[in-house]
């Protein structure tokens, strides 16, 4: 995953925040453990989450469970 990427996906994760309020109190952005462990472990990429208080679901799609709850 590109940071373009990232940024692309916490653009329409925030759009989806706003126009969901009323309706759900919290909202997840779902992700991969393999792109967990390769690309959200980033230090840079941990700040940007954070910044933006993106809250994550880190799943395991071949065992179709959920592996950590991260807000």
């Amino acid at each position: 995953m590109s940071l373009r990427r990232l940024l692309v996906s916490i653009f329409y994760y925030r759009n989806l925040i706003q126009l969901a309020q009323d309706e759900y109190q919290l909202i997840y952005l779902a992700i991969k453990d393999n792109i967990y462990e390769t690309f959200f472990l980033r230090k840079s990429i941990e700040a940007v989450v954070k910044l933006n208080q993106i809250n994550l679901l880190i799943v395991n799609m071949e065992g179709e469970e959920i592996i950590k709850w991260i807000d």
